[in-house]
């Protein structure tokens, strides 16, 4: 918690330097400490958006509390955008705040 799955049809060359850029940057956004965030990458995948195949990309992050769309949709299309050089109207972003009952980790559920 939480957790950023990456998926985009585009080949990522450093996927490394993006898992550490992007663990690092939703650590900071979501003022959660970087040791609780996972980041997922699916990279190359086949994809098609707004009738074409040209790069896109889906993000979703999931958290225990901490996540406002309104407020955080800006940034986190402008660092994938750029992280990715993908153009913003062709990232979507998915929010979904996890009861914490319903998350758990080292054996036990945050709630």
């Amino acid at each position: 918690m939480p957790l950023l799955n990456i998926s985009t049809n585009k080949e990522i060359k450093d996927e490394q330097s993006l898992l550490s850029k992007s663990s690092e940057f939703i650590s900071s956004l979501l003022n959660k400490p970087e040791n609780y965030v996972m980041v997922k990458i699916s990279d190359s995948l086949s994809m098609y958006f707004a009738g074409t195949d040209e790069y896109c990309a889906f993000i979703e992050i999931k958290s225990i509390g901490s996540l406002v769309p309104s407020k955080m949709s800006k940034s986190i299309c402008e660092f994938f955008a750029t992280e990715l050089e993908i153009s913003l109207e062709r990232i979507y972003i998915y929010f979904q705040d996890v009861n914490s009952n319903h998350w758990a980790w080292n054996s036990r559920t945050f709630g």
